[in-house]
């Protein structure tokens, strides 16, 4: 449960650094510092409790990409890039797309039952891991290690290997981003579009003497 709410704490402080993204740094630690300190109290004096009941559970992918949001903010230090955001929100989205109906009962296999300690499910993980260690994206091997360590030592209340993995509230934000980053790109596009006229209009015209 510990585990639980330091992990909502962190999702909590993110958002809170990403709406202040406008204010001064100082006021933004501040603010940071507050909403962290507020998340941890018990209950029922803590934010972070209050979010669990209404929420459920974050996955320790989602505290990880928080944690890495936070350093972002604070630091300066962008640890994710582009292409791999865009990566790793693409996986996301595809995966949810296949694990949620399936595990709702929409075919007769139910991979949900693989994350209670199926070895084979484990050692894919493990192999997805290594390629993404040669593939250079460290930050996905990393979340897939620490998750895989933090359900071997059951240090959330589930006792399945997929809610360490994703959750829904994960997802939801994947599929966010994949938008707004769509928009941004369409918007980028429109701007150079336009400007390459102008651009070519205001050129001088050469003419022979």
């Amino acid at each position: 449960m510990l585990v639980s709410v330091v992990v909502c704490a962190c999702i909590l402080v993110a958002v809170s650094l990403r709406l202040s993204s406008r204010w001064p740094a100082r006021r933004r630690a501040l603010v940071a510092a507050t909403v962290l300190v507020l998340a941890l109290l018990p209950f029922p004096y803590g934010l972070a409790p209050w979010v669990l009941s209404y929420l459920g559970d974050f996955s320790l992918t989602s505290g990880m990409l928080a944690l890495l949001a936070i350093l972002h903010r604070l630091r300066g230090h962008q640890f994710l890039s582009m292409g791999q955001t865009r990566m790793a929100c693409l996986l996301l989205v595809f995966l949810a797309l296949w694990f949620y109906p399936m595990s709702l009962g929409s075919s007769y296999e139910d991979p949900y039952a693989w994350g209670f300690g199926d070895l084979i499910f484990s050692c894919m993980l493990l192999l997805l891991g290594v390629v993404a260690w040669l593939s250079r994206a460290y930050a996905s091997c990393i979340i897939l290690v620490v998750a895989q360590l933090a359900y071997a030592w059951r240090l959330l209340p589930s006792d399945n290997l997929w809610d360490y993995l994703i959750d829904p509230w994960l997802v939801f934000w994947a599929s966010g981003w994949l938008i707004r980053d769509r928009l941004l790109a369409r918007r980028a596009r429109q701007r150079l579009a336009v400007s390459q006229p102008e651009a070519a209009s205001a050129a001088p015209v050469r003419t022979e003497s």
